[in-house]
């Protein structure tokens, strides 16, 4: 708690970096290039500092710590260093140059690499699969229309698609001239790059393409070949105005980074003084840590609003220590300030689900929220409200409780489980449909165990919590919507188990953490501790301790379908060993000797000032893109002390 302490914000939040790698980093280089807008010396010199830290012994750059060298990232970064003057002799270019040279050049570099590369003239437009931006003029009821996407894959769409039909080049000077003739010594030559269009280095590939979507883009190419232009410029004007929209409705923070940049890029190409482009410059710096020892960072998300709601719960299990109730109390104050209270103006018209009463991953500015952060901030506030941990500024008033269990009930999909900023817009069909080859499972919306984990028990706890001050309505009574999204949920959490016992995870590393989300739902729902279910997960867990006492699986899992446990010679992470612990509290009680060992672990591990050492990496998202939840070993061993202890008197 006292470390905890120390990671508090003034307003009551606590706040981790969510760490991801050095893509944003180098892609924002590429942009200030383009906008002609230089980098000032400080920052330049720590964004350097940044690809140092993630610099591989191959000179390489990867997905993640943990993971091989990509040739998109290494690329990526080459460029970004070259840009920022760094000579071809300097250390770190030239490692990553022997790197892309050993993989036969930056040909078949993925997708997403091409595209930028295509803009600052370093790759043909003409060789890249087709983006077009008339697929945002087809009728909302087809099945391409791009607004059945995830919504970040939708959005990223939308800026590549703009870029894409502009064929937006940045003027050439001389440093462009000099990467592009150290990226292909052997010549610019088109018939090259035409070769190598449905290649993609094998290093990078995790989803290769199907032949249906050949097909698909073939039928594009020839298509684009007959589109007018004045088709064209309609098809970008409607792109433009969800730009737009997505800029003005989110102070400019955008939904991440990652379709930040290309909207800024997309103003640009509009107009070089577009008058929005300094507020979506400075809207950037949003996602930026920044610090000497690691350098510059832009991370793909925050995370003030989730992780504040499980240091909630987690304070609030156990023991009324008057320092718990001061950190509840402080974080209560901020949570309601960060709920969403006014519906998005006009945000029908460009795709947006309704927002009201619902929480988002990140902080009280960045109003795309999601089904599982407002389960767990609603579980939050009603559990410390329930301790008597809270006071009356944090308390929410019935309407907005009401407000945030009506948001939750609209994103559960048929199947009965829950989306996470949305329910399932699009057939299923469309996953055969990736373009993003260095990623898997980024098309569609699905039931994520973690979502309907977190979505039926938040529901659940509302159920009891407020009991029959839930009004009754027309047309359809709201406590019979509850009780029976509780139960769809509920089944869909069962048909999901593994047959071995446990969840798969879609959000973290794998099995020990959607079992955790998946079990508090079942237990949260009234599911016994001896349904065959939970009692297999709880022999599951059991049977995955490893010998020093903790748990720790590795990412590997999500990518084979098949959970697996980290090297022997590496030791348990303080994170996973938590969600175990968190588990077999709630499931299995009765196993004493894995829950001690598992304790004992996290004793030994915690450092003398309170808190838990770097450890490997437990989130990730789309399978390959793994996350370091800097406060996840923090938040997760306290939340699993406190269990163990249970909620006694100070």
């Amino acid at each position: 708690m006292d470390y905890l302490g120390t990671r508090q914000h003034a307003d009551g939040r606590v706040a981790g970096e969510v760490v991801w790698n050095s893509m944003l980093a180098s892609q924002y280089v590429m942009l200030c290039h383009m906008l002609g807008r230089p980098i000032e010396p400080g920052r330049a010199r720590r964004i350097r500092r940044a690809l140092e830290v993630q610099r591989r012994d191959d000179g390489g750059f990867g997905m993640h710590p943990q993971s091989p060298s990509y040739l998109f990232h290494t690329v990526l970064a080459y460029v970004a260093l070259r840009l920022l003057g760094h000579p071809p002799g300097d250390p770190m270019v030239a490692g990553a140059m022997a790197f892309i040279r050993e993989r036969g050049g930056a040909y078949e570099v993925p997708t997403w690499g091409r595209a930028w590369l295509a803009m600052l003239g370093l790759y043909p437009w003409e060789s890249m699969q087709p983006i077009l931006p008339e697929l945002w003029l087809l009728p909302d009821r087809t099945p391409l229309h791009p607004w059945r996407l995830y919504c970040h894959m939708r959005l990223i769409y939308l800026g590549m698609s703009f870029l894409y039909g502009k064929r937006f080049v940045c003027r050439s000077d001389a440093k462009l001239d000099a990467i592009r003739h150290e990226l292909y010594p052997e010549g610019y030559d088109p018939a090259r790059f035409a070769r190598c269009r449905d290649t993609i280095s094998e290093g990078d590939l995790y989803e290769p393409l199907s032949r249906g979507l050949q097909a698909v883009f073939s039928l594009m190419r020839a298509a684009e070949r007959l589109v007018p232009s004045r088709l064209r410029q309609r098809a970008l004007d409607v792109a433009l105005d969800h730009i737009l929209y997505e800029f003005r409705s989110t102070d400019h923070v955008c939904l991440s980074p990652v379709n930040g940049m290309l909207f800024c890029l997309s103003l640009h190409a509009t107009d070089p003084d577009h008058p929005e482009l300094s507020a979506a410059l400075r809207g950037l710096e949003y996602w930026v840590w920044e610090d000497e020892e690691e350098g510059l960072r832009i991370a793909g998300a925050r995370s003030d609003i989730w992780d504040t709601s499980f240091m909630v719960q987690a304070l609030c299990e156990g023991p009324a220590l008057p320092r718990a109730v001061e950190l509840v109390r402080r974080a209560c104050r901020w949570l309601p300030t960060a709920q969403i209270q006014q519906e998005l103006l006009g945000g029908a018209r460009h795709y947006r689900e309704p927002a009201h009463g619902g929480w988002g991953f990140a902080n009280e500015r960045h109003p795309w929220p999601v089904s599982d952060c407002t389960a767990e901030a609603l579980e939050a506030l009603m559990r410390a409200e329930h301790r008597g941990f809270g006071d009356e500024a944090g308390r929410l008033q019935l309407g907005r409780k009401l407000a945030a269990i009506e948001f939750v009930l609209r994103r559960q999909n048929e199947d009965g489980g829950f989306g996470s900023y949305e329910p399932r817009r699009g057939p299923m069909v469309l996953r055969n449909y990736n373009p993003a080859e260095i990623y898997g499972n980024c098309m569609l919306e699905y039931s994520y165990t973690e979502c309907t984990g977190s979505c039926v028990r938040g529901l659940a706890v509302a159920e009891r919590a407020l009991g029959e001050s839930l009004p009754e309505g027309l047309p359809e009574e709201l406590r019979g919507r509850v009780r029976q999204a509780i139960e769809r949920g509920t089944a869909a959490l069962l048909r999901a188990e593994q047959p071995q016992g446990g969840w798969p995870g879609f959000w973290g590393i794998d099995v020990t953490y959607g079992t955790f989300f998946a079990a508090a739902g079942l237990r949260a729902a009234g599911l016994s501790a001896m349904h065959p279910a939970l009692v297999r997960a709880g022999r599951w867990l059991v049977a995955a301790q490893r010998d020093d006492g903790g748990w720790g699986e590795d990412y590997t899992g999500l990518m084979t379908g098949t959970p697996t446990p980290l090297p022997e010679d590496e030791p348990s992470t303080v994170t996973q060993t938590a969600w175990a612990l968190l588990t077999l509290l709630e499931v299995a009680p009765h196993e004493r000797e894995a829950i001690d060992r598992g304790v004992a672990f996290l004793l030994e591990r915690q450092e003398q000032h309170g808190g838990w050492p770097q450890e490997r990496a437990t989130g990730v998202f789309f399978n390959t893109a793994v996350l370091d939840y800097r406060l996840y070993r923090q938040v997760f061993p306290a939340w699993a002390l406190a269990r163990y202890l249970g909620p006694t008197e100070a």
